[in-house]
């Protein structure tokens, strides 16, 4: 009898500093799609951003690739980097239609479904190894922003799921290989 011990990659260090930057910049400057083109409006004022979203972002891409590394199967190879980049193109693209078409949600919903089929492959790519840290992704990214929407600290200017956008979870389920991607970037592994 044979037992199979899958060793779970580490996250490095020093990595946690970049995921924590990637975080407080990418994050912030997506945010900021939604916040210039009023997809989103802070209770602070129109058009502004609060001091805390940065530090937010960093600690939910930190928390979210510990989670990866230790829930999914990341795998780190060569071209991690270079996925990386695509990923982070196509959540930046994905984002945008949000931003941009957020007065038409269902139009942004569908835009943001046909992104998920384009990319079916890849989707179950990543899915076979990573099931439990994408379903986490999907569901506790709106829960957040529903809390945080709760405590009055901003709202959406269109939306039909409850007190949060239609497209937001299809919005989330787009970004997962970007999750992923930025997690094998981050485990120890082949250069």
């Amino acid at each position: 009898m044979t037992s199979e011990f899958r060793v779970r990659p580490r996250v490095r260090s020093p990595a946690i500093i970049g995921v924590a930057l990637a975080g407080a910049v990418l994050g912030s400057a997506w945010d900021q799609l939604h916040v210039r083109t009023h997809t989103i409006i802070y209770s602070i004022g129109t058009g502004r951003m609060p001091l805390w979203v940065p530090l937010e972002f960093a600690i939910v891409y930190v928390a979210g690739v510990i989670g990866i590394a230790r829930l999914g199967a990341p795998a780190p190879d060569a071209r991690r980097f270079a996925r990386l980049g695509r990923e982070t193109a196509w959540v930046t693209v994905v984002y945008a239609i949000t931003a941009f078409g957020h007065r038409h949600e269902l139009i942004v919903f569908a835009l943001c479904a046909l992104a998920l089929v384009v990319r079916r492959r890849t989707f179950a790519t990543i899915l076979r190894g990573n099931a439990i840290p994408a379903a986490a992704l999907v569901i506790a990214g709106p829960v957040v922003e529903t809390s945080l929407i709760h405590a009055g600290l901003f709202h959406y200017t269109h939306a039909s799921l409850g007190n949060v956008a239609l497209w937001l979870p299809l919005l989330y389920a787009n970004a997962v290989p970007f999750g992923v991607r930025l997690t094998e970037a981050a485990v120890e592994g082949p250069a």
